[in-house]
C-alpha cells in the first residue's frame, strides 16, 4: 500500500515532475476538478481547473525547457495543506524575455498544495526570480 499522506503525495508529485517520461503522470495525482493557480512568470497569471489543462501546461513546459529539475528544499505539511520551497533549474529551448535560447536558468520558488483523500485538489505555484545559472552543478 502506498502512503497517501498529503506530504507523501506532494513528494511523489515532484519525483514524477523531474522525469521527462513521468512528468505527465503528475496529473494522475490531481483530482478531476483540481484548481491550479499559476502566478505570472513569462506570461500572465493563469488559473485552470482539471487534469487536461494541467497536461497542456506540462506540454508547454516540455516545449520551452529541457533538462528541468525541481529540488525540494523544504516540505512542510499541516493537515491537508503542504508548502514546498524548491529550486528549479532548466535550459531554455526557446528565447524567453531576457534570456536567449540555450540559457541555463535557476529559480527559487514556492508551491502550496491542498491534498484531500490522497488527491491534490489545489495548487498555488508562486515563482521567484529567474536568473542565469552560474557554471557548476545545478
Amino acid at each position: 500500500m502506498t502512503n497517501s499522506s498529503p506530504k507523501a503525495v506532494v513528494e511523489r508529485f515532484w519525483e514524477l515532475y523531474n522525469g521527462p517520461e513521468t512528468i505527465f503522470q503528475t496529473a494522475d495525482l490531481c483530482a478531476d476538478d483540481c484548481e491550479h493557480h499559476q502566478a505570472p512568470l513569462f506570461g500572465p497569471a493563469a488559473y485552470y481547473v482539471g487534469r487536461e489543462p494541467q497536461i497542456e501546461r506540462i506540454r508547454m513546459v516540455a516545449a520551452a525547457f529541457s533538462d528541468w529539475r525541481v529540488t525540494p528544499l523544504q516540505v512542510v505539511a499541516d493537515g491537508e495543506d503542504v508548502a514546498c520551497r524548491y529550486a528549479w533549474t532548466a535550459t531554455s529551448r526557446v528565447p524567453l524575455p531576457g534570456f536567449p535560447a540555450g540559457s541555463r536558468l535557476r529559480m527559487d520558488a514556492s508551491c502550496f498544495f491542498t491534498v484531500r483523500g490522497g488527491a491534490i485538489v489545489r495548487i498555488h505555484d508562486t515563482p521567484g526570480v529567474i536568473v542565469m545559472q552560474e557554471e557548476g552543478p545545478p
